[in-house]
């Protein structure tokens, strides 16, 4: 826990929050694994982002884009500011709160 906290921001803790009370853990996390960790930040497009809320989708964009990196609609990732170590908090928070819930 004290590694993802330090690694984390209090808004993006806030917005996990939010997501494992709408139950979108699970589908953030196979966004995160599929598009920006195994695609390595290389910006190809890839399924659209569909979940079955608008809030949904974009609280998931606003969690991602905390951690540096630009999530297009089309599933395309354009990575900001050395994002790789953010990148890698966030899947790690996103895996642990999948596991859990």
């Amino acid at each position: 826990t004290h590694f993802i906290s330090a690694e984390l921001t209090e808004d993006q803790l806030l917005l996990l929050l939010e997501s494992l009370e709408r139950k979108i853990v699970s589908q953030q996390l196979k966004l995160v694994r599929t598009h920006i960790t195994l695609g390595s930040f290389q910006g190809e497009a890839g399924d659209t982002l569909s979940f079955p809320h608008q809030e949904d989708q974009m609280l998931t964009i606003a969690l991602v884009e905390l951690s540096g990196v630009q999530l297009q609609e089309d599933g395309s990732v354009i990575p900001r500011d050395k994002p790789y170590e953010a990148v890698a908090a966030l899947l790690v928070a996103l895996y642990a709160l999948h596991l859990l819930s």
